[in-house]
């Protein structure tokens, strides 16, 4: 687990900040928050945990858990609070927070976690896999719009009998590039990777 702290002026001193650690389980302020089913590469936004001390999404990062919490301070907290540094890998128990006491609390109760809004790393990829394909269909689009601008007037000369063989040989070249586009999404690899054809010179 990776504990990252993010130092906060609230307007009360009364804030605390008490967390206790048990494996994926911590214990905020006498809620229990258990992120044991948080899947390797998978996210929980902010907004899915009923946690004031969370405002930043739960993370998953290999085996690591990554929560970020808000760290309560004021001008006058020690440098340790102001500038706080991450905690790798804490022990199971209490955590020793900069600037913040180790108070009596009450029995814990169960935090919410809403689970539905998990990001699983299926969908990061998935995701991912759709960004990539509108981009190369668009990027494809574009491409065939300037073969499509080129061969419009080679054609004409071509159908009209008025054609050099430059321009015979060019139209061609432009027929080879546009076919190529239309054929991209035979590539190994594509969308990911693709290996865009040379437009003619």
């Amino acid at each position: 687990m990776i504990i990252k702290l993010s130092p906060i002026s609230p307007l009360s001193r009364d804030v605390m900040l008490q967390v206790t650690k048990s494996g994926d389980v911590l214990t905020i302020n006498n809620a229990v928050f258990d992120f044991s089913k948080l899947g390797a590469g998978s996210t929980l936004p902010a907004e899915a945990i009923g946690c004031d001390a969370i405002q930043a999404p739960v993370y998953r990062d290999g085996e690591d858990l990554v929560v970020q919490l808000v760290l309560p301070c004021w001008p006058d907290s020690p440098a340790s609070a102001l500038f706080p540094v991450d905690i790798f890998h804490p022990v199971d128990g209490p955590l020793q927070l900069p600037g913040m006491e180790m108070l009596d609390q009450p029995a814990p109760a169960t935090g919410i976690i809403d689970w539905s809004q998990e990001v699983t790393a299926e969908a990061k990829a998935e995701a991912s896999a759709g960004q990539e394909l509108t981009a190369a269909v668009a990027e494809a689009a574009r491409r065939r719009a300037v073969a499509d601008a080129a061969i419009a007037p080679l054609q004409d000369a071509v159908d009209l009998g008025d054609s050099s063989e430059n321009e015979v040989a060019l139209l061609t070249e432009w027929k080879r590039y546009r076919v190529a586009l239309n054929r991209l999404a035979d590539q190994q690899g594509y969308p990911a990777s693709i290996d865009w054809p040379a437009p003619p010179a």
